[in-house]
């Protein structure tokens, strides 16, 4: 065995023992082992860190919806965070793995920001085996050598089957479910990274309103999945998806969202310990953003709990919304405007929203909700035949929504958004707390203990109707 690396050298010598916790396919890890040994600048090349930024690219994904549920790949990551999180030591890990396609750079970003998204398994599987070819090429070679050689930095590799049930396991066309728990010592010269993102959370959670402090408090304490229900839940999916899909893209899609599914359910498994539990205010626009807010909907079934829980979800919450914005121009509109308004608040207000825009676009209601998302998000010079039947039905409407894009398209979600969580976090969430009613929250949803939910229900629509002069529609889950 390989003497400890200098990186961890001091740290170790002092008995430190705290861990951090990270899992990712098995193809990817050994990918980026086996890279390491070929690589001139070994000394310079820290494994943790390579790890941790394939870790965060995975788990970027699980972060962000992408309107445009066609193109669900891993998100990708911008090169500004990545700065921010690595300082000195981001080039050398960027050039690293990208001149050894671990990860790859989407040029047409070029000029701002740069982006880094992950290769298919295939690849990596691919460049396992070249590198293997060439090392076989040794009479010494060793094939375990690519693993234990990870011990040089004290990382600790297992490897995990995250298929553990029989009726999966005889599934045909089984898929590829090997992964490695990697537990790595953090030392001083990891830590600004590992826990960084857990202490500035807790910084936040210490200095925001009493209302916020205790729901952070509340989340850190009592958020917790049942993980092997929720990993079986999924992987049912995957297989589903995997062996359905008709061609290479849709298996990549089906590969992408497992992977981020994974990951955001590990971070949430002994989350506090790990420091992989996030609960956070949105610079941007205002959200709460948490494990749950960035968890897909059909996991919270598996939050410990569930049963005794009721999810109030007010329906169509960004189109109901927006008529706080249109109460501003119905006073002094025209009638044609006003009846606009009207028409739209009233669809809204009722929750039938995609169901009258299926009226205008023929369409089915997942469709239709997709075209309201190009109309309200997407840049004012997209998709114009796609608003053409909306333009028609809600002109004025349409100008409005367009006025408020003109200089940046993400301005009308913002908007919106900003004005969610005002309503939400800053005014209901407020007076729950009042009351000893501590939810936690998904943006325009809320999850509170079925003995709490009436008076949670009257809170909810107390607020809105100060916002929209009217009770809109709240489902109850």
């Amino acid at each position: 065995m390989q003497e400890v690396n200098h990186y961890f050298a001091n740290d170790m010598k002092k008995g430190y023992t705290k861990y951090k916790t990270i899992y990712l396919p098995q193809p990817i890890v050994e990918a980026i082992i086996i890279n390491h040994k070929f690589s001139e600048e070994q000394d310079k090349i820290y494994l943790d860190i390579c790890f941790d930024m394939v870790n965060n690219i995975i788990e970027k994904s699980s972060f962000i919806k992408n309107y445009n549920k066609y193109l669900d790949l891993y998100a990708p990551m911008s090169s500004l965070y990545l700065k921010k999180r690595y300082n000195d030591k981001y080039k050398t890990h960027k050039d690293f793995l990208f001149l050894n396609n671990i990860i790859y750079v989407d040029n047409s970003f070029k000029g701002k920001a740069t982006y880094f998204y992950l290769q298919s398994i295939k690849t990596y599987n691919k460049l396992i085996e070249n590198r293997i070819d060439i090392l076989k090429e040794d009479k010494n070679f060793n094939e375990e050598l690519y693993i234990s050689y990870c011990f040089r930095f004290n990382i600790q590799l297992d490897v995990l089957d995250t298929i553990k049930y029989g009726d999966l396991l005889n599934r045909k066309n089984r898929i590829y479910c090997s992964w490695y728990k990697i537990r790595v010592p953090i030392t001083n010269k990891n830590k600004s990274f590992f826990v960084k993102d857990y202490e500035e959370d807790s910084k936040f959670i210490n200095n925001a309103p009493k209302h916020i402090k205790k729901m952070g408090s509340h989340f850190r304490k009592h958020f917790v999945l049942d993980t092997d229900k929720a990993l079986y839940h999924i992987e049912t999916q995957y297989l589903n998806e995997s062996e359905n899909a008709s061609n290479s893209e849709e298996k990549q899609k089906a590969d992408n969202r497992y992977f981020s599914r994974i990951c955001s359910i590990r971070a949430i498994e002994n989350g506090r310990n790990n420091k992989s539990l996030r609960f956070n205010r949105n610079s941007t626009n205002n959200r709460l953003d948490t494990n749950l807010t960035n968890m897909a909907s059909d996991l919270k079934p598996f939050i410990v709990g569930w049963e005794n829980m009721v999810y109030l979800d007010l329906k169509n919450s960004q189109p109901v919304l927006f008529n706080t914005i249109l109460k501003g121009y119905f006073e002094n509109g025209t009638e044609e405007l006003k009846n606009e308004i009207k028409k739209y608040r009233e669809a809204t207000l009722r929750g039938k929203w995609y169901e009258t825009l299926q009226d205008v676009y023929n369409q089915d209601r997942e469709s239709s909700k997709d075209i309201w998302m190009m109309i309200a998000y997407s840049k004012n010079a997209s998709y114009k035949d796609l608003k053409s039947p909306f333009k028609n039905e809600f002109p004025n409407i349409y100008k409005i929504i367009s006025n408020i894009k003109k200089t940046n398209h993400k301005d009308f979600a913002i908007n919106l958004q900003k004005l969610e969580s005002k309503v939400f976090i800053d005014t209901i969430c407020r007076k729950l707390v009042e009351e000893n009613i501590i939810p936690f929250s998904v943006h325009d949803a809320l999850i509170v203990k079925k003995e709490e939910v009436r008076r949670t229900k009257e809170i909810m629509e107390e607020v809105l109707f100060e916002y929209l002069g009217g009770i809109p529609k709240i489902s109850k889950e």
